[in-house]
């Protein structure tokens, strides 16, 4: 995508809405070559999606070995507003 594009996808109220939620769902490729979805924590800092995790986390050898992932953020009632996000996860040491 360009960036005009996310920044149009970014404006809308939904997308606005949702990064304002706690937990999302995380998929990416799990060292065996499986797919794996989790819940994980999360927050919008304007920017970027900050997820943390501990030092110890099977998901952080998986992302350094394919750091391409998926991200769900939506709501829990009928009929459901969702935010898929695809890319790639860049890794920061605290």
């Amino acid at each position: 995508m360009r960036a005009n594009e996310i920044t149009e996808i970014l404006d809308r109220p939904i997308s606005r809405e949702l990064p304002a939620r706690h937990v999302a769902r995380l998929a990416y490729v799990a060292k065996d070559g499986t797919p794996r979805n989790i819940p994980i924590a999360f927050t919008w800092n304007g920017s970027e999606i900050v997820m943390c995790t501990t030092k110890n986390a099977p998901k952080l050898p998986a992302l350094r070995e394919n750091p391409m992932v998926a991200l769900t953020i939506d709501t829990e009632v009928h009929p459901p507003k969702i935010l898929l996000i695809r890319g790639r996860a860049e890794r920061e040491n605290a």
